[in-house]
């Protein structure tokens, strides 16, 4: 297939997929498909949305239509291999490139949810773009995981307690985004804890720049571990990523008001919202906040700020390990006790067979954490020069990109 005959194969492709596209150009009917295809896989799999912050109707015509899984997968399958062969130059390419991404991923994914069992390495490519040498040197939290556990144990915020101390921990990531970035008047987030969450924690991105984002209540939270909730989950974490890219583009890129879960996308926001503790708070910046702010709202010693920093950035470096101890298990390589022993050896303290359940779930989903980092660090400290503030104009930059990516093709930062 040449580009020339590439539109008219286009419109054929975008017939299929259901409804009516919009008046309008090519890119701007391919995306209006591509939205549609996400909330068709979505009512047949509702993990594998993100967020949707669009008309209500177009999901009230997911929902009527119950499309099937192979349809899905075939329509998202024949766009992408049309807006790949289609060329304009420009920003419509910028558009396209990250279309087809996004399409690959949900036909990925549709063929997942209808049974496929893919390698680890295979799906998180297929997924998420993950290449070789993307994921970080393996490495671990050190040999004396015991104390480790023992240190965090010691940290853990009376339950009582936990609503105050995340609603100040989010007001401290708040005043450090704002210091760099621009938010809207009128960005706003409500915390609620629910009692049946799969994740830790998960924001979901509502619109007009509101978010709404629910907190495992049955996990037990450290100080610590608060702050690192409150930076991934509002500021400058999912939140403030998705209140910006709104903010940019409003209604000009439609494919923006939809996110699947599994897709490079979310490698992106995942990794960059990972990323997000470090740059909102130095080393001594975070000590100081929790010893002086937190410690005392949690009712715990101020003066065990310091180790319970360091016991929190020593397991972040098992993380990696844990990566390969999920790939065996998901691989079929660990059965789920000798997987769950291993965990709790790297991980101690950590709740090993609810990261076994999480990984049975989402699957690869659980490389974006480590990951999306690592991308996300090599990053900035590729495009990041003269200090913080420089820093946090590339964060920015890279999350708002218009090519939604880390590691994919195109740059992230492209105007």
């Amino acid at each position: 297939m040449t580009a020339r005959f590439a539109p008219a194969v286009l419109i054929v492709a975008l017939c299929a997929c259901g409804g009516g596209p919009p008046a309008g150009g090519t890119v701007d009917r391919a995306a209006d498909a591509y939205v549609r295809l996400v909330l068709a896989l979505a009512e047949r799999d509702p993990d594998s949305l993100d967020h949707y912050s669009g008309p209500p109707s177009l999901q009230r015509e997911a929902e009527r239509q119950r499309r099937p899984l192979a349809g899905i997968r075939s329509a998202a399958s024949s766009l992408a291999d049309s807006l790949g062969a289609a060329s304009g130059g420009g920003d419509a390419d910028v558009r396209r490139a990250f279309l087809v991404r996004q399409l690959r991923a949900v036909a990925a994914r549709a063929a997942i949810v209808d049974g496929a069992r893919p390698r680890f390495d295979d799906e998180a490519r297929d997924l998420f773009g993950i290449q070789p040498g993307d994921e970080p040197a393996g490495g671990s939290g050190g040999s004396d995981t015991a104390a480790r556990a023992a240190d965090e144990r010691a940290f853990v915020i009376p339950r009582d307690r936990v609503p105050a101390v995340l609603a100040r921990a989010v007001q401290g990531c708040r005043a450090a985004t704002a210091s760099h970035v621009r938010l809207p008047a009128s960005e706003s987030v409500a915390i609620e804890f629910v009692p049946d969450l799969s994740w830790s924690a998960f924001t979901t991105y509502e619109g007009q720049f509101h978010s709404r984002i629910r907190v495992n209540a049955r996990l037990p939270m450290t100080v610590d571990g608060a702050l690192e909730v409150a930076c991934h989950e509002a500021y400058p974490g999912h939140h403030t990523i998705e209140t910006l890219i709104d903010a940019r583009y409003g209604g000009s890129r439609p494919e923006f008001r939809v996110q699947p879960l599994f897709s490079p996308q979310s490698l992106l926001h995942e990794g960059a919202a990972s990323a997000a503790p470090a740059l909102a708070f130095s080393a001594e910046e975070r000590v100081a906040f929790e010893r002086d702010v937190l410690f005392p709202l949690a009712g715990l010693d101020p003066a065990g700020a310091a180790r319970s920093v360091a016991a929190a950035r020593a397991g972040e470096a098992a993380r990696t390990a844990e990566l390969a101890l999920l790939r065996q298990y998901l691989d079929g390589d660990l059965d789920f006790p000798r997987a769950s022993e291993a965990l709790a050896r790297e991980l101690p303290g950590s709740a090993a067979d609810d990261t076994l359940k999480f990984a049975n779930q989402f699957r690869t989903y659980v490389a974006t954490y480590v990951v999306g980092r690592a991308l996300t660090e090599r990053w900035l400290d590729a495009h990041a020069t003269g200090g913080a503030d420089a820093r946090w104009r590339a964060y920015i930059d890279l999350v708002t990109g218009p090519a939604q990516t880390v590691n994919g093709v195109g740059s992230p930062a492209e105007k």
